[in-house]
């Protein structure tokens, strides 16, 4: 989501980055994007896209993370690349990165071959170099212990009447054979790919990348861009295990708001939004 630039707490970040690019664009150019929870973006024109941290924690995570796209390998998409060193301003760290062109689409269908040419590309990708900065499978909402975080503090949260149906989701992918590692994006929904017409020319927000199970990529495309358009683009072993996958997504997002701190109100909004999704989406046609 974009919003117009008008006073903005964080501006002397975004001069500081574009100082160190030398460039100026003027303010009236710039754009500010919804980030996550963590993070902001302000695309200064068409010359750069600038990544702001909202707290010191997301402001390690930057550098890190910042790292892992200067090594990740060469696509036929666009990926974002830092352009400036991290630089700090007050209590915001930002990075100047590459702009993309392009733009999100809305859910719903999408041409099976594209979908396949990112996630063969992702799962084909040497990202050895890139590996030391990582994120660990699902550091984000609970890390090696994520399976206790969804029994212990997810599950009690949900009505008592939806609790069954949750566990069943999460024992069957407990019982999964355990997959090959590849270079997973993390959160490759819709909102995270540009395209140009019908043809996908970028994928940003490499947050959550890691080194696990393809098919938790192509559960986020089947959730974005519906079941029809995923089936013709992974084989059958692929498809069935992306479709365990996104039966604990709604778990995953309450399991974030808790490890991040959230507030009282977003970690409700989770678990209402859990709640509905046990209710109304049967476990088969997910």
């Amino acid at each position: 989501m974009t919003f117009a630039c008008g006073y903005l707490p964080f501006a002397g970040a975004v001069e500081a980055v574009l100082v160190e690019a030398g460039v100026h664009v003027d303010r009236s150019e710039w754009e500010l994007h919804a980030g996550g929870s963590a993070h902001i973006v302000v695309n200064a024109g068409h010359v750069m896209s600038v990544r702001i941290a909202k707290n010191p924690t997301s402001g390690e995570n930057v550098r890190r993370r910042t790292r892992a796209l200067a090594r990740l390998p060469e696509f036929d998409f666009a990926v974002p690349r830092p352009l400036t060193p991290v630089v700090r301003d007050g209590r915001y760290t930002a990075v100047g990165m590459t702009w993309i062109p392009g733009a999100p689409r809305a859910p719903g269908s999408a041409d099976p071959r594209e979908l396949r040419r990112v996630l063969e590309q992702l799962r084909d990708a040497d990202a050895r170099a890139a590996e030391p900065w990582l994120d660990r499978p699902g550091q984000h909402w609970g890390g090696h212990r994520r399976r206790h975080v969804l029994l212990e503090q997810v599950l009690p949260r949900l009505l008592p009447r939806n609790r069954a149906r949750a566990m069943q989701a999460i024992e069957d992918l407990v019982a999964l054979d355990t997959a090959e590692p590849h270079l997973v994006h993390g959160d490759l929904m819709g909102s995270n790919m540009l395209w140009q017409g019908d043809r996908l020319v970028g994928v940003i927000d490499w947050d959550h990348a890691c080194l696990s199970d393809p098919a938790y990529d192509v559960a986020s495309l089947g959730l974005w861009f519906g079941w029809r358009s995923v089936r013709g683009a992974v084989d059958e072993r692929s498809f069935e295990r992306a479709r365990l996958h996104a039966r604990i997504f709604p778990l995953q997002a309450v399991a974030y708001a808790l490890h991040h701190e959230l507030d009282t109100a977003q970690v409700r909004q989770a678990v209402e939004k859990a709640d509905a999704w046990y209710e109304t989406r049967a476990m088969a046609a997910i």
